[in-house]
């Protein structure tokens, strides 16, 4: 009787470990070159940092594409996946998520077609803004409520914006401009020269669940992550 129960109970942590192992880990992603390209096979920086967050948990991963950034926070937040690349620590999202950095932080430039110059933030007055939906700029900014700020799908819809002169200013990376002017041809805009994101967070990070299904606790998803960010783990190679 009793060799059949030790049985049992080694056969009841066998599968919980097998479960444990075998859980895929469920990521949202949106179109947002160079970081996440969907087509034809999900790659891009963050998908690259994404694969080997699967790999240093042991598990398969599952993309979960989404139409844009927005949709995969609310996905975040209902437990529907695990993760998101990339997303800003606020906090409403604390409420909900919790994180840890994978990359150092990209730099924030601020695009126009008509050369304006943004030397201060004040210089953002009076100015039509794209931003993209569900995406975190830097406190003051987000936090704006006087900005004449304009709702946008993307980026690469900003950018349209801007030639067809429906909005004033973009705010992206340097990488993303050079993604996008691959796509089209982007030369009648202007790149201010001064940066706005000394407030901004200076790592980027993914942003975990609270309801996720990854069968370990958040302070040793935190530990695992933490430990291969600062051995250089995440950093892609070209």
């Amino acid at each position: 009787m009793h060799l059949v129960k030790a049985c049992l109970i080694l056969l009841l942590i066998t599968t919980h470990f097998t479960q444990a192992q075998t859980q895929p880990i469920k990521a949202c992603i949106d179109d947002h070159p160079p970081y996440q390209i969907l087509e034809p096979t999900p790659s891009g920086i963050h998908i690259h940092a994404l694969r080997v967050l699967a790999n240093i948990l042991d598990k398969e991963i599952i993309f979960v594409k989404s139409p844009n950034f927005a949709r995969c926070v609310a996905f975040l937040k209902s437990g529907e996946v695990d993760v998101i690349a990339g997303l800003s620590p606020t906090t409403p999202r604390k409420q909900f998520a919790f994180f840890t950095p994978f990359k150092r932080a990209d730099q924030l430039r601020v695009i126009s077609k008509k050369q304006i110059k943004v030397t201060k933030y004040e210089d953002l007055y009076g100015k039509i803004i794209g931003v993209a939906r569900g995406e975190s700029y830097f406190p003051r900014f987000d936090k704006d409520t006087s900005l004449d700020k304009i709702s946008i799908q993307n980026a690469r819809v900003g950018f349209s914006l801007l030639l067809k002169d429906r909005i004033d200013i973009l705010m992206v990376s340097p990488e993303k401009f050079a993604s996008l002017s691959k796509e089209q041809d982007l030369s009648a805009l202007w790149i201010s020269p001064i940066t706005l994101d000394k407030t901004r967070a200076k790592e980027t990070s993914f942003g975990f669940s609270k309801k996720h299904n990854l069968n370990m606790s958040n302070a040793e998803l935190i530990r695992i992550v933490d430990k291969a960010y600062k051995a250089g783990v995440f950093k892609p190679v070209y």
